[in-house]
């Protein structure tokens, strides 16, 4: 496994932070699902809203944490500043799973609600697909486990196109202008939300300069 080859001999401060990362994705499939359960029906709500922005804030606050312990670590293991610098950038990416989950939450404000749509029983296999994935990418890098990274990214890698395929169909629809926009910006935030957790997967079996690449057009990635 990648990472495996940057590890020098002081592991307790890694495992902390691999730990924190855990979570931070644990608490993304949480308030992405919080989140998209609104848009299928529960609705826009003082809980809901406190529910979403207040694990948002938690996922935020462990960023920081993650942050703050890679500066101590870089600083007295400078030899193991290849996998601090993965880190950073993989923290960054589960991060953003909780600020495209408010974007989410934010169709349901504008009065966005899915709940008897036509499209209903499409629109939800693609949230399952999406929380499922959060989910799984979690406990694959909680294991460490490069051949189920590699899986995983080429199942999720399968969903991009179909997100492009969505935005350009409510982009040409002749329906009402609300159901466009709102469809758009859903399939708009799965995909980001998609290429931030595959980009946390790459960590386990690519180098540090082959990250990110997750966003790129498919010819360039």
């Amino acid at each position: 496994m990648v990472m495996e080859f940057f590890r020098g001999g002081s592991q307790s401060e890694l495992v902390e932070i691999e730990a924190t990362l855990v979570r931070m994705l644990r608490d993304g499939h949480l308030v992405f699902t919080t989140a998209t359960d609104a848009l299928f029906g529960g609705g826009k709500s003082k809980e809901t809203r406190r529910e979403v922005r207040m694990t948002d804030k938690g996922i935020n606050e462990a960023q920081q944490d993650v942050r703050r312990a890679l500066l101590v670590h870089a600083a007295v293991n400078q030899a193991e500043l290849p996998l601090v610098l993965q880190y950073a950038s993989i923290v960054k990416d589960a991060e953003r799973i909780g600020d495209y989950s408010k974007n989410l939450y934010d169709l349901v404000k504008f009065g966005a609600n899915f709940e008897g749509a036509p499209d209903q029983a499409e629109l939800e296999r693609y949230r399952d697909a999406v929380a499922n994935l959060i989910l799984e990418a979690a406990n694959v890098f909680d294991a460490k486990d490069a051949v189920a990274a590699q899986r995983l990214i080429g199942k999720a890698n399968g969903f991009l196109d179909d997100y492009d395929d969505h935005v350009k169909a409510a982009y040409r629809s002749t329906g009402e202008t609300s159901d466009a926009v709102a469809r758009a910006l859903y399939f708009r935030f799965l995909k980001r939300t998609t290429a931030h957790v595959m980009n946390v997967l790459t960590s386990l079996v690519q180098p540090l300069d082959r990250l990110d690449y997750y966003d790129e057009a498919k010819e360039d990635r």
